[in-house]
């Protein structure tokens, strides 16, 4: 906690990019988590609990298929925009890309959802309803890869403007526009205001960042770094199947009711787990600039995401069942302990979001998936079986899942250390070290 209290904490937001990026990003996830505390707890009042629990599981659903669509380009940017001359290209060619696929899975998921659960008949009952659907999905997508574009280029300040404050603001105000529409106007709400974000990212890219975006792909930009690309999103999608999984189990085992119970629970135990997530980010972002010591960055990132997450569990503990309260007496009834089980799990989740970050930024991409295919299997598994009981089993699964991965990535970093990664990598690495080494030359 010294190390962190000097110099100031205004001093350091001025100098360091790591604690600039991480606090930008953290008051992000602060607003955002306002913003959708107050999101549910009006949806709460105004929807029946069934049309919550349709909700949130197609809104999970969204958000995953938004993930599977990034297609790994989400950290080939963080990776090599910072280094890289081509730009535009790479941010051309990754928006283009993710907008083709989220479009296609969309609509392959609308078609696909009623066979799987009659519940969700609504979403391919006429063309135009299968289309907006995609283009929704889509639009969720391409909000998730500008954020990595902005944490990139270090000016997460836009992540916080747009995502924290404008797609907060729209998101706040639809369900009562949406209101009596059931799980469609729930589902309305949240992706209409991410398409808002969406939007406004990509005329702040073109406006302030200077980097002239057209929807044009650049099959050589995709090839340099292709293989990075598709390594880390076979690690995102092993990391995202119980985020797919889970809620469809609770769905099936325990109902619509005690699905919204979870989907309540585990959003505001996200509001926990999403300050690694920010700090592993400004962590990747600086260890792609390659100005300072891994290992230094690590001890930094490792003492900043304790000195917030512990306090932040302590209060969410304390505070579960006045909480959930605000949600209505059924939710403060139904997900206390649940609450309870998954806050205290989020110090697994940050020993692995911590160590998952590391083995990206050292591209130890084989580990990475052994890792995220350990978390997989752990959590899935026995969330299957707690989903025979009640949802204390399912939230244990989550603290457990992410145990074991973080044990298998810290022991797959031992051997090598905390290396950047500098020697070595793909074509586009080397390129990018010898313009570096160029430009060094010249200086001189």
């Amino acid at each position: 906690m010294t190390a962190l209290a000097a110099p100031s904490f205004a001093a350091r937001l001025k100098s360091d990019p790591l604690v600039r990026n991480s606090f930008f990003l953290m008051a992000t996830t602060a607003l955002g988590a306002g913003s959708g505390f107050v999101f549910w707890i009006v949806v709460a009042r105004l929807y029946p609990p069934a049309a919550v629990g349709w909700a949130s599981s197609l809104l999970s659903a969204v958000t995953l298929l938004s993930y599977f669509s990034g297609l790994g380009l989400s950290s080939s940017l963080v990776r090599y925009l910072p280094t890289t001359p081509s730009r535009a290209a790479h941010v051309s060619s990754a928006l283009t890309s993710v907008a083709v696929t989220g479009t296609v899975l969309g609509a392959g998921f609308a078609l696909v959802a009623p066979f799987v659960s009659p519940g969700l008949s609504f979403l391919s009952e006429s063309v135009p309803e299968v289309v907006l659907f995609a283009l929704l999905a889509m639009a969720v997508a391409q909000n998730l890869l500008t954020d990595s574009v902005f944490v990139a280029l270090r000016a997460a300040k836009y992540n916080m403007l747009l995502n924290g404050v404008l797609m907060s603001a729209v998101k706040i105000a639809l369900p009562v526009v949406f209101a009596g529409a059931g799980a469609i106007g729930i589902f309305l709400s949240s992706t209409v205001a991410s398409a808002v974000a969406a939007a406004a990212s990509i005329l702040v890219i073109r406006q302030r960042l200077r980097i002239p975006v057209r929807p044009r792909v650049h099959p050589a930009t995709l090839r340099s770094t292709l293989a990075y690309s598709l390594g880390n999103y076979a690690s995102s999608c092993l990391n995202l199947l119980p985020l797919l999984v889970i809620p469809l189990l609770v769905l099936r085992s325990l109902g619509p009711e005690a699905s919204a119970a979870y989907f309540v629970a585990f959003q505001i135990a996200n509001f926990v787990n999403a300050v690694p997530f920010a700090v592993g980010e400004a962590l990747f972002a600086e260890g792609s600039h390659e100005q300072e010591d891994l290992r230094q960055l690590a001890k930094r990132s490792a003492l900043l995401i304790l000195a917030i997450v512990l306090p932040a569990v302590s209060v969410t503990v304390a505070l579960a069942k006045p909480v959930l309260a605000l949600f209505g007496a059924s939710y403060a009834a139904d997900a206390r302990n649940c609450l309870v089980v998954l806050a205290v799990s989020a110090f697994a989740v940050a020993f692995n979001t911590w160590s998952g970050f590391l083995l990206k930024v050292t591209r130890q991409l084989p580990a990475m998936n052994l890792s995220n295919l350990v978390y997989a299997g752990v959590t899935v598994g026995l969330a299957a079986l707690g989903a025979q009981h009640d949802l204390v089993w399912i939230a244990a699964a989550w603290g457990v899942g992410n145990l074991a991965s973080g044990l298998v990535a810290v022991v797959a970093l031992a051997p090598r250390g905390l290396s950047s990664g500098g020697k070595g990598g793909s074509d586009e690495d080397r390129a990018h070290r010898q313009r570096r080494l160029r430009s060094r030359r010249r200086g001189a």
